[in-house]
């Protein structure tokens, strides 16, 4: 029996993302007003670099946290990372996220609010899925959310998933997973015996090597998908 559906946020629930120039140039702008020499081409070097570090983490299924990834930045840039730095660098990065609900993601929650747990289970460095689901006020249908940068792994390691497992206090097959990646979501929560629904978008070119439990092109199809599984 079906007692609880996880959500991967961006690209299922959320669509947008990181301006990336403009939060660069924010950057760039605010470590100058303190003094600091930074121009584009260092910034890109230090960036480059810490990537690199990011992407071998990402290799064994580990993540950073926002804090960790951007303390090698300024690293990089030979300035020392304090609190003080990483929260500032932490407002720039939320202002220069332009995200919104994707059409009929709101109605689908409260629909199906009333008969499963819901969970969220996402990969980011940093919080910003929580902070977007709270200020849509989205965040009260969820009685998890786990972020990758919080828990230290990433989708599709099987930690992030059993992590929102324990949360949800169900068993893999009473639980099933939605989200927008055949690798990250679908392979990733079919490895721990949960079901998976693959919801393709307008730009889904992605290749799965892992058959999904069903395909929708909208979440509006997903009450009836559900039901189908558990009749």
């Amino acid at each position: 029996m079906i007692k609880a559906v996880t959500f991967d946020v961006g690209g299922t629930l959320a669509d947008g993302g990181l301006d990336k120039k403009l939060f660069v140039s924010k950057v760039i702008e605010y470590l100058s007003g303190l003094g600091f020499k930074v121009n584009k081409k260092a910034y890109k070097k230090a960036l480059d670099a810490a990537m690199k570090r990011l992407q071998a983490s990402w290799a064994s299924g580990r993540e950073m946290s926002f804090d960790q990834f951007y303390s090698l930045v300024l690293s990089g840039l030979g300035i020392t990372p304090d609190d003080s730095l990483l929260e500032d660098l932490r407002s720039l990065y939320f202002s220069c996220f332009k995200s919104e609900v994707l059409p009929g993601a709101r109605g689908v929650l409260e629909a199906l609010s009333g008969r499963y747990k819901l969970g969220v289970i996402s990969n980011s460095i940093s919080c910003w899925p929580r902070k977007f689901l709270e200020r849509e006020g989205l965040d009260a249908y969820f009685q998890v959310i786990i972020i990758s940068g919080e828990v230290g792994w990433r989708k599709p390691h099987r930690k992030i998933f059993e992590a929102a497992l324990t949360g949800l206090g169900l068993e893999p097959e009473e639980v099933v997973h939605v989200g927008n990646s055949p690798s990250d979501d679908v392979a990733g929560a079919k490895a721990v015996g949960m079901k998976a629904v693959l919801v393709l978008g307008q730009d889904s070119n992605e290749a799965w090597e892992v058959e999904p439990d069903a395909v929708i092109r909208s979440l509006s199809e997903l009450p009836r998908v559900l039901a189908n599984m558990d009749p």
